[in-house]
């Protein structure tokens, strides 16, 4: 049996987000000091939204900051898509976002902490670093501003798509639940990346 290289970058991303799921509900229990319990169904809502808002922002966010500033302020370098301004493994990594997004929260409502207006929740999207991808940088920061691990000016950006993703997740969290929501957020995140 041969596997093509889309197949090897696939279970890649598949077993780096086992393991980052993993860690990420471990620490997330570790620091709620008990396990957490997990709704399946907002959990599934969680990750949908968050890949369908985190690539179509993460596009037109950069294609955005390009055309103000005349450079793009980052660039994927595994199985780049839509002008290297996503990959097409998003489909893999910005849903694993949505679970670690998911896991803070629980975490959040644990611990009995409130944060007020409740879109603030998203502005701790803008802290974020570029992943190893087996050898190489997934995508790379260009400004070298914090030696292209992060950049300051990437964070007003992702501050913005985290807002729009605690906003509309607010919104259906508060509407009875249907499972065609994270089944239509997911497949329209899909042929976002098919469209690249």
């Amino acid at each position: 049996m041969v596997i093509t290289r889309a197949g090897v970058l696939i279970l890649q991303g598949l077993s780096g987000a086992l393991v980052g799921a993993v860690l990420f509900y471990l620490l997330g229990s570790l620091i709620a000091r008990r396990w957490i319990r997990v709704d399946v169904y907002q959990l599934a809502l969680s990750m949908a939204v968050a890949f369908l808002v985190a690539i179509v922002c993460e596009v037109y966010l950069g294609k955005l900051y390009h055309l103000v500033t005349g450079r793009p302020l980052w660039q994927y370098r595994v199985w780049p898509i839509h002008g290297g301004y996503t990959s097409a493994l998003n489909f893999i990594i910005w849903p694993v976002y949505g679970y670690y997004f998911y896991l803070l929260h629980q975490v959040l409502r644990t611990r009995r902490i409130t944060i007020r207006p409740r879109w603030l929740k998203g502005i701790a999207s803008g802290f974020d670093g570029p992943l190893l991808f087996y050898g190489t940088y997934y995508f790379y920061y260009l400004p070298d501003d914090l030696r292209h691990y992060t950049s300051i000016r990437v964070m007003p950006l992702y501050m913005v798509m985290g807002v729009i993703l605690t906003l509309l997740l607010d919104y259906l969290h508060e509407r009875p639940p249907r499972w065609r929501y994270p089944a239509v957020f997911y497949l329209a995140g899909v042929v976002f990346v098919l469209a690249g």
